[in-house]
């Protein structure tokens, strides 16, 4: 029996799973060979293979965890932490505009921050569609946004 391949879970859901395999990245050979070795799994529906980012995407019925199991019995693939572990997207955007936000006031010795650049930016737009005689859609829905942040974002 082969050695199975260490893979990380990158994202979970219901009957969707995402691997990322890294020391296999570009390896389409392998890739290929494992799609094939996985549409044999009961459990499994379909599997989209992305040798470009090293990743297989997995729909399946069942528990995750007994499917996790029977890939390492096969050889295949070994997950050591069935828990995701890249930082969802809402986390990582909202600490970039944290870092944004301190750059900004940085910059400006506090004077601005991200909020009252949103609402300058807002406001410029607004003035911009308001010049093309756009006063009855973006420019309104600009103003409203733009007082919204004024007010505290309520």
């Amino acid at each position: 029996m082969a050695e199975p391949e260490p893979a990380r879970l990158v994202h979970r859901l219901p009957g969707r799973v995402r691997l990322k395999i890294d020391g296999r990245r570009g390896e389409r050979d392998w890739f290929d060979a494992v799609a094939v070795e996985l549409a044999l799994v009961e459990s499994i529906r379909a599997v989209d293979a992305n040798p470009l980012t090293g990743s297989l995407l997995i729909r399946h019925d069942g528990p995750l965890e007994r499917l996790l199991g029977e890939l390492a019995a096969r050889g295949l693939i070994c997950v050591a932490n069935p828990q995701p572990c890249e930082i969802p997207l809402a986390l990582r955007l909202s600490e970039r505009a944290e870092r944004v936000d301190a750059g900004l006031r940085r910059a400006t010795a506090g004077e601005l921050d991200l909020k009252g650049a949103a609402l300058l930016a807002l406001l410029l737009l607004a003035g911009v569609q308001a010049l093309r005689g756009q006063l009855a859609g973006p420019a309104v829905s600009l103003l409203w946004y733009a007082s919204s942040l004024a007010r505290g974002g309520r």
